[in-house]
């Protein structure tokens, strides 16, 4: 919940991205608008210009093998395909414009914070200021999202973040200092849905 602004979604959405090489997590993922798709940063699936080969994403409920299935050509915006997905109810996208006085809230791994059981677990943090910011990039308007994120640890990479009703506005993609402050940026959901609506 964040100032009011409240939703249920399934557990199974949101997913941990572990790299079977390096055994650690690398990122966030979230399934998005097909059970068999998770959505996450290109940087975390893509490295030195190379797609990992050695994929799984950490469910609440299990685990699953996944591989890369696409990535924007100038956003950092990638899908991945889950093998065998847990997830019922996957999360949809929503407008920036939704993204109003309630507040967001945003979902990702914090490498600090553990379950009861030492697995590494996602965080999900209330973010009550935020702004919006519109840029012309090389396929049009381009929407970012920032907001203060003292709570990120670079592991939120990928992570969704929501607007009223639950739906999906942005993913994040970064953290930097701003005036002491550390501030995370994500870029908004709109230009991946253009290219899945092709998909489905």
């Amino acid at each position: 919940m964040a100032n009011g602004l409240t939703f249920t979604i399934d557990g199974n959405t949101l997913a941990l991205v572990f790299d079977q090489k390096l055994g650690r997590p690398i990122g966030t993922a979230f399934v998005f608008i097909k059970p068999n798709w998770a959505v996450t940063a290109k940087h975390v699936v893509i490295d030195k210009g190379i797609p990992r080969s050695d994929l799984f994403l950490h469910f609440v409920r299990g685990e699953s093998n996944a591989r890369f299935l696409y990535a924007d050509k100038h956003l950092d915006l990638a899908v991945l395909e889950v093998a065998m997905s847990p997830c019922e109810r996957p999360l949809f996208p929503a407008h920036t414009s939704l993204a109003g006085a309630g507040g967001l809230i945003t979902a990702g791994y914090k490498p600090s914070k553990v379950g009861t059981d030492g697995s590494p677990s996602i965080e999900v943090n209330s973010v009550p200021v935020f702004t919006v910011d519109t840029r012309n990039g090389r396929e049009g308007p381009e929407e970012s999202i920032f907001f203060e994120a003292s709570f990120s640890e670079g592991g939120h990479s990928g992570g969704p973040v929501f607007g009223a009703g639950g739906g999906v506005v942005g993913v994040v993609i970064e953290h930097f200092k701003n005036g002491g402050k550390l501030t995370a940026r994500a870029i908004s959901i709109a230009p991946l849905v253009a290219h899945l609506q092709f998909q489905i």
